[in-house]
């Protein structure tokens, strides 16, 4: 216990030695890493954030589910809470000519994000199937910049 003890130690005070003289890197923004490919849409309205706020949460606990099995190498896991992600319904797109206010509310954007989701959601779970660790670890940076990009192109306000 006590050389482990030790080896905490002296690794979480090794910044207190490095050398001063190297120049820090500042880390970028993760908004500024994404690529974006069109002009984000508007900030979600209320009505559509009241549509996707439990779908969120869920996510958002699916999510941390979902990092410890990969970094754990919990295939198993791994699996089980990508094929939840996949296997989640959908939200439709509204049908034309329709006064459907709920499915209307959410911009087009939301639903090629929604679909790449679960594509690669599918990926991430194939891997994990097949026990193959780099591909989960690809598949799993994947998965997780769609919810970036899809946070970057909703939460964030447009100028």
């Amino acid at each position: 216990m006590r050389p482990l003890l030790l080896a905490v130690v002296v690794l979480s005070l090794s910044p207190a030695f490095a050398d001063e003289k190297t120049p820090k890197k500042e880390p970028r923004p993760v908004a500024e890493k994404v690529e974006k490919t069109e002009k984000a849409p508007p900030i979600l309205n209320e009505l559509a954030r009241q549509l996707l706020r439990r779908r969120m949460e869920r996510h958002g606990r699916d999510l941390n589910q979902l990092a410890t099995g990969v970094v754990l190498l919990r295939r198993d896991v791994v699996v089980a809470v990508a094929q939840t992600i996949s296997g989640e319904p959908r939200i439709t797109r509204p049908l034309p000519d329709t006064r459907d206010e709920l499915n209307s509310a959410l911009p087009e954007r939301f639903f090629l994000l929604q679909d790449e989701l679960r594509e690669r959601a599918k990926a991430l779970a194939e891997a994990a199937k097949n026990r193959d660790d780099a591909a989960v670890a690809d598949a799993y940076g994947r998965t997780i910049q769609t919810c970036v990009t899809c946070h970057v192109s909703f939460l964030t306000p447009t100028e």
